[in-house]
């Protein structure tokens, strides 16, 4: 049951907040079914804080420690968890709709069989990540670390994968139609050979498309070998924006 005395602190002053956090670190903060709609936490300590069914929709929680913090069931539609470090959260039934992740950390986390349309990934870490069988249609991938990640079966349609890394990522059976992954990394003919592609499929230059039929291709390398690192670090969202008008 929430603690009501946690539960002020918290919405009072997340300054005062981290500090008895300091003080208590036995304590786990029992907040289930809390209604946090809106709330500022940012560079709240909420390690193995306890969120089930709270509601957490268009709440500021960036920057915040969410090691070990148990989501599931909550509602965290439209809620900003930039910059947080996710090592190990729990988001079982967790509404995520609309969500930002852009800079997080959030290695190895499983985010399968999810709808996760509209969600910001740009710039985060999601290595080793499993988006296997989830729904991520028209979801920004933006310079966001996806080596080893698996896509299997993922709806990829529209999503935008420019200057990500992806080396050894698993898009097999994947459907990347539409999607764009100009400017990424490490990407190889056998990925994209692996995944199901449209002719709106933007790939890197160093890959080449031919199209045997409507439905059939086959993907190679080009024979020039062209390194977009010093493109990648350089690019800027207004870069992203600017690209996507014209792509």
């Amino acid at each position: 049951m929430a603690n009501r005395d946690q539960i002020t602190l918290l919405k009072s002053s997340v300054a005062r907040w981290n500090i008895w956090r300091e003080n208590n670190p036995k304590i786990d903060p029992d907040l289930d079914r809390v209604d946090f709609n809106g709330v500022n936490l940012k560079n709240a300590n909420l390690r193995r804080a306890n969120f089930y069914m709270a509601l957490l929709n268009g709440a500021n929680l960036q920057g915040s420690n969410l090691t070990k913090t148990f989501f599931a069931s909550s509602d965290l539609r439209g809620a900003n968890l930039s910059e947080t470090d996710c090592s190990g959260p729990k988001f079982n039934g967790t509404y995520l709709d609309g969500c930002t992740f852009k800079k997080a950390t959030l290695r190895k986390m499983d985010f399968s069989n999810r709808d996760l349309r509209d969600v910001d990934f740009s710039e985060a870490d999601l290595r080793r990540a499993d988006l296997r069988k989830s729904n991520l249609k028209q979801v920004n991938f933006f310079k966001a670390d996806l080596r080893k990640t698996l896509f299997t079966e993922a709806n990829l349609t529209g999503a935008y994968l420019s200057s990500t890394l992806l080396e050894d990522t698993d898009f097999q059976w994947a459907n990347l139609s539409k999607a764009v992954m100009r400017y990424s990394l490490n990407l190889t003919a056998a990925q994209i050979q692996s995944a199901k592609i449209d002719r709106e499929t933007k790939v890197p230059h160093y890959l080449r498309i031919d199209w045997i039929s409507e439905t059939d291709f086959c993907c190679k390398e080009n024979s020039v070998s062209v390194s977009y690192t010093h493109l990648r670090a350089h690019e800027t969202e207004a870069d992203l924006v600017c690209r996507l008008l014209l792509e």
